[in-house]
C-alpha cells in the first residue's frame, strides 16, 4: 500500500521542475469560492435543533480520530472517535458548498469518509477507486475525487452520498483539476503522465479534446486568472504552459513552475518554487513577474488575507518549522511564527475566516493564527500524525493549485 505521504514522495520523481514544487502539493483542496468572510462559530443548538452546528470550527483528521478545533479560542472542544477510524490515511478534504457535509479521501481503503457538521458526526464511508488524493466540487451537488491508480475522477452525488459517475482521463496517474465559474461546464484535467492539458465537459462528465503541451512530460500545479482568461499549467518538464481558454492555444510557457494561489483581488498570482515566492501580474496577458520574496526553509500552500492595513500572505514551511508571514504590498517576509515539525515532502496550509492553520503531524499539534493581527492564537494539541485540517466555512483561499 502506497500511502498519501509516500505517493507524494514517489511523485516527484516525475520530473525536475516537479521536485522542486511539490512541497506546496497539500493534502488540501483548493477552495472554489473564493471569498474571505468570516463566520462566527456556534457550540449551541443549529437552527434546525438536530445538532451542536459546526460554522466557524476546525476539523483537524489524525490516524485515529478527528478532532474539532474552536480556533477562536484555540481550543480542542470535541472528538470523534470510532473503529472504523482505526489507521486512518487522509487525502484531500472537501466542504460542501452548504457546510454541512465534509468529505474526506481515505487512501488505506480507497474511501471517501462523510462527516455531518451538523451532527459533529461519521456519516457514511463512500467505495471509490484506488488511492484517492485530490478532491473537488466544481458542479452544486457533486464531489469529484480523483483516484491517482486508475486517473479517473469519481463523482458523488453530495445529498445521496453515493458514487453517480466515472470520468476517465488517463491510464493511472496523479491527477487535478481546474474549473471556475467563469468557465462553465469546461474545466481541465491535469496528471502526471499527460503532456496535456485535458478537456473536460462537467455536465457530460467526459473528457474532451486536450490541449497539447510539447516536451511537458506531464501536468500537475494549475491555476486561473479570471481577468485575461488564462489558465496555468504546470509542467512535470519544467515551464508552465499558459492557455488561453477561450481558443485553447497555448500563448505562453513561462521558465519557471511551482504551486499557484490566486489572491482575493484576482491581480496577483503566487508561484512557489524552492526558496522563493515569485508573483505574477494575473491581469497582464503577458504574465509579468512582479517581485518575489526569498523564504528561507521551503514554503508550502500559500494563503492570501486581504487585511486593514493591506494584503498579507501566509505559508507554512516544511524545512524550517514555522509560518511566514509575507507583506506583499512591500513583498518582504515580516514575521515568523513557530508551528512544529512534520514528518515528509509537503504539509497543509488552510485559511479558514480569518485564521491561518497548519497541522504538525510529527508534535501532534494544529497551529491557529490570525491572519489580521498576524499573531499566534494558539497551538492546540490534538493527536499524533494529525495532518489534514478543514474549516467550516468560508475559506477565501482563491482558486489554487492543489
Amino acid at each position: 500500500m502506497v500511502t498519501p505521504t509516500t505517493r507524494r514522495r514517489l511523485v516527484q520523481a516525475f520530473g525536475g521542475g516537479l521536485v522542486v514544487a511539490l512541497a506546496g502539493c497539500t493534502s488540501e483542496g483548493d477552495d472554489d469560492n473564493g471569498d474571505d468572510g468570516h463566520d462566527d462559530h456556534d457550540n449551541g443548538d443549529n437552527e434546525n435543533g438536530d445538532g451542536p452546528g459546526s460554522e466557524g470550527l476546525v476539523y483537524a483528521f489524525g490516524p485515529d480520530a478527528i478532532g474539532i478545533i474552536d480556533p477562536e479560542d484555540g481550543e480542542l472542544i470535541e472528538e470523534i472517535t470510532d473503529d472504523d477510524l482505526d489507521g486512518s490515511e487522509w487525502g484531500d478534504p472537501r466542504i460542501s458548498r452548504n457546510h454541512e457535509r465534509i468529505f474526506v479521501n481515505e487512501g488505506s481503503r480507497n474511501q471517501l469518509l462523510v462527516v455531518n457538521t451538523e451532527n459533529q458526526e461519521i456519516e457514511e464511508w463512500i467505495d471509490v477507486g484506488g488511492d484517492p488524493t485530490h478532491i473537488y466540487n466544481p458542479v452544486e451537488g457533486e464531489i469529484w475525487t480523483h483516484a491517482d491508480d486508475e486517473g479517473t475522477f469519481y463523482v458523488v452525488d453530495s445529498e445521496e452520498l453515493s458514487v453517480i459517475d466515472e470520468v476517465d482521463i488517463a491510464d493511472g496517474g496523479h491527477g487535478k483539476l481546474l474549473s471556475h465559474d467563469d468557465l462553465g461546464d469546461d474545466a481541465y484535467a491535469m496528471n502526471v503522465t499527460e503532456a496535456a492539458a485535458i478537456g473536460v465537459d462537467l455536465d457530460a462528465r467526459e473528457a474532451t479534446d486536450p490541449v497539447e503541451l510539447e516536451d511537458a512530460g506531464g501536468t500537475h500545479y494549475k491555476a486561473y486568472a479570471p481577468e485575461t482568461g488564462y489558465a496555468y499549467a504546470q509542467q512535470t518538464n519544467g515551464g508552465t504552459a499558459v492557455i488561453d481558454t477561450e481558443t485553447n492555444d497555448v500563448v505562453d510557457v513561462l521558465d519557471f513552475d511551482g504551486g499557484m494561489y490566486l489572491s482575493p483581488d484576482d491581480e496577483l498570482l503566487g508561484c512557489i518554487l524552492d526558496d522563493e515566492i515569485r508573483f505574477v501580474d494575473a491581469t497582464s496577458e503577458e504574465s509579468e513577474v512582479v517581485d518575489s520574496v526569498e523564504v528561507d526553509g521551503e514554503p508550502a500552500a500559500l494563503r492570501f488575507h486581504d487585511s486593514d492595513d493591506g494584503l498579507y500572505a501566509f505559508t507554512a514551511n516544511i524545512g524550517s518549522a514555522d509560518v511566514v508571514v509575507i507583506d506583499v504590498d512591500e513583498m518582504e517576509e515580516v514575521d515568523r511564527i513557530d508551528a512544529g515539525e512534520v514528518d515528509g515532502e509537503y504539509r497543509a496550509g488552510v485559511a479558514g475566516g480569518e485564521y491561518f492553520l497548519t497541522p504538525s503531524d510529527t508534535d501532534g499539534t494544529v497551529t491557529v493564527v490570525d491572519m489580521e493581527t498576524q499573531e499566534l492564537v494558539e497551538t492546540v494539541e490534538v493527536a499524533d500524525g494529525v495532518d489534514t485540517v478543514q474549516y467550516v466555512g468560508d475559506s477565501g483561499v482563491g482558486y489554487s493549485s492543489e
